[in-house]
């Protein structure tokens, strides 16, 4: 029997994570020598974090940072947050402009932006609260939630915060070699290994069904939480740049723990099939802004962890809702066409038909799914301008390799007996070279990057008979899980 093809392989890979048996149980992770408080035990599944790069960890794929802060900063470089007219220190916002500033001396090796990062980071231990060993950085303003959950009231504390500020100590400790910075990484991750305690800082938590949860939102009384996918991925960056320093096998039981969490999570609360993915449990609506940095989190937790799981959550991600804003020449083969308008809720408002006698193009401006309806192009001229067009490769496609998924490590991707062709393309993405070989029994390869390539997905082969070309996704290459 021929393996799955490629949109019933996306759904095979939701239904395998979430009918996935439940992951064995591990002891108490102990918060500090000679302190007996722990949280419960949580379900961990073996994810261990593996060495990266500098140049692939964590943030290190954003823009460099101005020398002039266009936001809000006080006479010492320390980015401040505006809310209801008054202004506040803002943990995370400090934490991720440290972190920008960071990358950005390890570029040019300024010392304006070494004493920036440094300045982001001693506001921060200014302003810390101990409890139980550890340190904490407060919040000190009101926030609200959504409907569902109720609003979090100055002081509170997030595991977001922690964890992107444990990024942030753990990578001064390592440019520096200053042993201020490691003592500072060793009380943050402090927090993370503590239960909820009634009157005092919290931001981890074990759900009733035994999965860890690094709280972005914690929630008092009643110890649970909003549990917000992005800030447990932020927060098990922290664990994971805390590992690269100390390699303490706590933080190895964390982050497998949070991996463990999203894993079980991500398909079945969070992915909302053929849409844009939701933004918490607690707060169940989706969040366009939010879906891009999900898709980048989990692609970032597989290279973390090397766990092919986490990039097949994020090519599911990508499937359900890809990046509207791709641009770009739609090739339209001879025959007839028709355009739609259509209201936000995906029903049809206006349409208009084009009969072509030969293959013609036109330039669109977004590649979106409407909902309902599939993948449509936006064509911005000739008589369908204004129009959407539906996806479908033969009749109309855009030409390119869009929506690309880069995989480090490598991924398999298996191949039943059978025929399959792939292909080269020139820089107008016409194909300039094919290569069609038959298998005879099964066999696999290494794929590192997949894409959406003139309409269809595909995947880019790096080595064997097809390296270097792409292999459109048909039935018999599956991913391996």
């Amino acid at each position: 029997m021929r393996a799955p093809g490629p949109r019933a392989w996306l759904s095979l890979v939701a239904v395998l994570i979430a009918g996935a048996v439940l992951p064995v149980r591990a002891a108490p992770v102990e918060a500090a020598q000679g302190q007996h408080e722990a949280l419960p035990t949580f379900a961990r599944a073996g994810f261990r974090p593996h060495p990266m790069s500098d140049a692939a960890l964590p943030y290190n794929d954003t823009p460099l940072a101005p020398r002039v802060d266009p936001h809000p900063h006080d006479e010492q470089g320390v980015r401040l947050f505006r809310y209801n007219g008054v202004t506040y220190d803002h943990p995370v916002a400090q934490a991720q402009w440290g972190l920008s500033n960071l990358r950005t001396y390890l570029a040019n090796r300024d010392a304006l932006f070494l004493n920036r990062a440094l300045a982001q980071a001693q506001r921060n231990l200014d302003r810390k609260v101990e409890s139980r060993g550890a340190w904490w950085y407060p919040y000190a303003f009101d926030f609200p939630r959504c409907a569902q959950m109720p609003g979090i009231r100055a002081t509170w504390y997030s595991a977001m915060a922690q964890g992107q500020l444990l990024s942030l100590f753990s990578r001064l400790h390592a440019v520096t070699g200053d042993h201020k910075w490691r003592t500072a990484a060793d009380r943050t991750f402090q927090s993370l290994l503590l239960p909820p305690t009634p009157g005092l800082p919290w931001v981890s938590w074990v759900d009733y069904l035994g999965y860890l949860w690094l709280e972005e939102y914690p929630v008092t009384p009643g110890v649970t939480g909003e549990r917000v996918l992005n800030g447990l991925v932020f927060a098990l960056y922290g664990v994971y740049d805390y590992w690269r320093v100390t390699a303490d096998p706590r933080a190895v039981a964390i982050f497998d723990g949070a991996a463990t969490t999203v894993r079980r999570y991500a398909a079945v609360s969070f992915r909302a099939p053929q849409w844009i993915s939701r933004y918490s449990i607690g707060c169940l609506h989706s969040n366009a802004d939010y879906h891009p940095i999900h898709i980048r989190q989990l692609l970032e937790t597989y290279e973390m962890s090397q766990a092919p799981v986490f990039a097949g959550l994020a090519d599911l991600f990508r499937e359900d809702y890809p990046a509207p804003a791709v641009s770009g020449t739609v090739v339209f083969s001879a025959g007839t066409h028709v355009g739609y308008r259509f209201t936000p809720g995906g029903s049809i408002v206006g349409l208009r038909t084009l009969t072509l006698s030969r293959q013609s193009n036109a330039h669109s401006d977004q590649r979106i799914r409407i909902r309902g309806r599939g993948i449509h192009y936006r064509v911005t001229n000739g008589p369908l301008a204004g129009f959407l067009v539906p996806e479908e490769p033969g009749r109309r496609e855009l030409l390119g390799a869009v929506e690309q998924h880069t995989y480090t490590p490598a991924r398999t991707l298996g191949f039943a007996p059978g025929t399959y062709v792939g292909h080269r393309y020139d820089s107008a993405w016409a194909v300039s070279e094919t290569r069609t070989f038959t298998f005879p029994r099964a066999s696999a390869a290494p794929f590192g990057a997949s894409a959406w390539v003139n309409g269809r997905l595909s995947y880019q082969i790096t080595a064997g008979v097809y390296a270097g070309f792409w292999l459109p996704a048909v039935d018999g290459l599956t991913p391996a899980p």
